[in-house]
């Protein structure tokens, strides 16, 4: 059984392993000496540059023009469908990691563990969806960042603005440590809830933006609006039930 310490001694942890500068030594030890990279890594990291670099001959003698092609349509159609799905389960993740009835300390790091990563991926999508409509000349640079016309505020708009509270929420969770230790938590509760304001925006966004959605990429909203919303809906039941069963 995890003690409640034991949940935020591995809370802190995980915390400090995804933040910039949250891990801290502790007095009274010393560092660890620096170990030698395994030859593992090294292989992988031989292997790595060895596959960039025929990546990069191959697209330059134009053998990787067709599969190259074939990425970019299918990054270009689905990398905005990725980063909402990845959104909407991050969020849906991220409500019920907070249940201490159903889930064990253990369970609710692992849970938190799962968001922060599903946080990242909706990230590194939002920039290849954002590269994409860049790379097409759909948008100007200028447009991409700020919204230039009250006309298109409802689609373009909406998108720069779920973009920015993005980029926030994930960048508020991964230096959560340092507001658990100015002792300001409440300030961190309310800059990360702006997810909660980009899920929506970006559901309009993909709804209005661009091409006429296919019907199962609005079923697929429609399934992300559910999933969200039966979360919210638990989170107040399962509050109740962890204060009754104390």
């Amino acid at each position: 059984m995890v003690t409640p310490d034991r949940e935020d001694r591995l809370r802190h942890e995980l915390t400090a392993g995804f933040g910039v500068g949250t891990a801290h030594p502790r007095p009274g030890r010393r560092r660890a000496l620096r170990r030698p990279p395994r030859p593992a890594v090294i292989a992988g990291c031989v292997a790595l540059a060895a596959a960039g670099l025929l990546l990069g001959v191959a697209i330059s003698a134009g053998w990787m023009m067709p599969p190259l092609h074939t990425a970019d349509a299918f990054l270009d159609f689905f990398a905005g469908v990725f980063a909402l799905v990845t959104l909407s389960v991050a969020v849906m993740i991220g409500l019920l990691a907070t249940d201490r009835t159903l889930l064990s300390p253990a369970h609710r790091v692992r849970a938190q563990l799962v968001h922060r990563v599903l946080a990242f991926v909706s990230i590194a999508m939002l920039l290849v969806h954002l590269a994409c409509q860049l790379g097409h000349h759909r948008i100007g640079v200028l447009q991409a960042f700020v919204p230039m016309s009250l006309a298109r505020m409802m689609d373009f708009g909406t998108g720069t603005a779920a973009s920015y509270l993005m980029v926030l929420a994930v960048a508020t969770g991964m230096v959560r440590g340092r507001f658990a230790v100015t002792g300001r938590p409440w300030l961190w509760r309310a800059l990360h809830l702006t997810a909660y304001v980009a899920w929506p925006l970006a559901i309009v966004h993909g709804l209005t933006a661009g091409r006429h959605p296919a019907a199962w990429v609005v079923a697929g909203y429609l399934l992300c609006v559910a999933g969200v919303a039966l979360a919210l809906a638990a989170r107040p039941v399962l509050a109740l039930r962890a204060r009754r069963s104390r």
